[in-house]
């Protein structure tokens, strides 16, 4: 009788044990999770390679089945038809989430947000929500830091390059889109902390995606005397460019010198977007039942906007090359502890940072500086809001082309 007991109370613990498991993970057998590309979900480099290796991260984290996640790839993000057409297909197929990775499905986005107000929105690179008076507070817009991880490939190339030396840069976009003129800028601020001297030359592409120029301006940069090429747009086209002519670059969104084979790409500045997939899908879970029937956006609209840090680990750089600088790893170390602490000291603060060996080993200092524009007038205090929306200046050792008239 003792052993039936026991045996009763195995399984009522159990069971119990389950039920609660069930209520407390919140059951994801109903929720469906649409997600927009820009490029081909089948890119094995590059920026929705990166997005989806985040997307995939969160299923496994979260415990989701292929047949939650809806991918619509190839999205071209200037195409508003097609992005609206791609948004009602995720609507149709019961997503009770919508994820957009590119900046131009913005305004498609909020759009059928405030037409769908059950459904919850995430905007990528954006500045649009809905979490204004009157509206549902179902989208929200997310981004990270990432210039904080572009002075850290700065100082990588700022040791290899010559003392004075000049560097390239192709740029999706210039002075007229801040995460583009934030991420020149903050690049060059790095090169800057261990090459004084050195220059910074910016093509820009105006576009998020131009295989052909994105080759053809890094050979221009290359032929122009550019020792390091650095990069702001999709594709490994300029590691690769670098590559042939027998120079150094860094790569974007993931490693690139996996892309190209080959140490000439000394690092690249790579996104970790499972960091953030799984903190907003957990979160919009919480919005909707086992059943996948909508409760209330309470939870959603405390997740609100997200704009992550080096802190948060949503980037950081790619494992280094054989051909860095031989002191490359301790220096980064020592920068790398400053970005973990927002409060004392970030890129565009009012100090620099300063490197010094003493006796074998690396030691950073903070010293004051007046941050400067390339025509020499002083910057003033930089905002948050400067570098998300706002940044229309290059900082002194920057050549790149002025802003459009229609900009200004």
């Amino acid at each position: 009788m003792k052993k039936l007991f026991a045996t009763l109370l195995v399984v009522v613990m159990i069971v119990g044990c389950f039920g609660i498991f069930t209520a407390c993970s919140n059951d994801t057998k109903e929720f469906k999770v649409g997600v927009l590309h820009i490029n081909p979900v089948s890119s094995t480099s590059g920026y929705t390679y990166a997005h989806q290796q985040g997307i995939e991260a969160m299923k496994k984290e979260l415990g989701l089945k292929d047949s939650q996640v809806v991918i619509k790839d190839s999205i071209d993000d200037t195409n508003s038809q097609q992005i609206n057409a791609a948004i009602e297909e995720l609507l149709a197929q019961g997503c009770n989430m919508i994820i957009g990775t590119s900046f131009g499905y913005m305004n498609g986005m909020k759009e059928a947000a405030l037409k769908n107000p059950q459904v919850v929105f995430s905007h990528g690179t954006g500045y649009l929500d809905t979490f204004g008076e009157g509206e549902p507070g179902n989208m929200n817009n997310y981004f990270g830091r990432i210039y904080q991880a572009r002075y850290l490939s700065g100082i990588v190339a700022g040791l290899k390059a010559s003392q004075g030396g000049k560097l390239g840069y192709v740029a999706a976009h210039g002075l007229n889109i801040a995460e583009c003129s934030s991420g020149v800028n903050a690049f060059a601020l790095g090169v800057q902390a261990v090459n004084p001297n050195a220059t910074v030359e910016v093509k820009t592409l105006n576009s998020w995606f131009d295989p052909t120029n994105e080759t053809a301006y890094a050979e221009a940069l290359l032929k122009d005397g550019c020792e390091v090429i650095a990069q702001h747009c999709d594709t490994e086209n300029p590691p690769a460019a670098a590559k042939a002519a027998g120079k150094f670059s860094i790569g974007y969104n993931s490693d690139m010198r996996k892309a190209i084979g080959d140490d000439s790409c000394l690092t690249s500045v790579v996104w970790h977007w499972g960091v953030y997939y799984t903190a907003a899908v957990r979160e919009a879970m919480k919005c909707f039942d086992a059943e996948g029937k909508f409760i209330s956006l309470d939870a959603w609209k405390a997740f609100g906007n997200y704009y992550g840090s080096f802190a948060d680990d949503l980037f950081g750089l790619a494992e280094l090359s054989s051909k860095v600088d031989p002191d490359t790893a301790a220096i980064l170390k020592l920068a790398e502890g400053k970005l973990k602490n927002l409060d004392a000291w970030d890129v565009f603060s009012d100090k620099a940072l300063s490197f010094e060996n003493v006796d074998g080993t690396w030691h950073v200092k903070e010293v004051d500086r007046v941050l400067k524009k390339a025509d020499g007038t002083a910057v003033g205090k930089v905002e948050v809001a400067n570098i998300t929306g706002d940044m229309k200046y290059w900082v002194a050792g920057v050549n790149g082309p002025a802003l459009p008239a229609e900009n200004k």
